[in-house]
């Protein structure tokens, strides 16, 4: 199932019916952002709950998504700064380590957020009625795009509800 268009943004996902008496619905998945891929589509059983987690934290953090520190850096500079505030040891002390996860954790898109991302690290930050989205794969490298915010949310709660209905026929 493709969800959105692949040269915007879009969540392609499939539904391997894995029987569980959780409800829990595994699959393969990956966004598009910009005709680039985030994830690894090939991954098999993925619980896709994992990831539906993840997107349903962001949709209600998405008017967050502004910090001064960002706003002057390029796609590439706003990355390296996420990472390093968020993921990179360094000389900082545990207090800076913490204050800095407190202040830019809301940025993360998918880093840890599902098996079909495992290899890849994500941002997300707000601009206006756009956001922009960063991330960098193992095996691609960086890419970067910008998506209209209501493209975003509309992709997102589309991929939401077709995980509900999923979860119906599992079992």
């Amino acid at each position: 199932m493709l969800i959105g268009d692949k040269e915007t943004f879009a969540v392609e996902c499939y539904h391997d019916p894995l029987p569980n008496e959780t409800r829990r619905v595994f699959g393969r998945m990956c966004l598009w952002v910009g005709g680039n891929r985030l994830g690894d589509i090939a991954e098999p059983a993925c619980m896709l709950n994992v990831t539906e987690g993840h997107l349903q934290g962001l949709l209600h953090r998405l008017e967050s998504l502004d910090d001064p520190a960002l706003r002057s850096l390029d796609d590439r500079e706003a990355f390296e700064f996420l990472d390093r505030a968020l993921y990179l040891d360094d000389a900082r002390s545990n207090e800076q380590i913490a204050k800095d996860a407190e202040r830019f954790s809301k940025f993360d898109l998918l880093t840890n957020g599902g098996e079909s991302f495992d290899r890849t690290k994500s941002f997300i930050i707000g601009e206006a009625d756009r956001l922009r989205v960063l991330f960098e794969d193992d095996e691609r490298g960086f890419f970067s795009a910008r998506v209209g915010r209501a493209t975003f949310v509309l992709t997102v709660r589309g991929f939401l509800a077709w995980l509900v209905d999923e979860g119906k026929n599992v079992g």
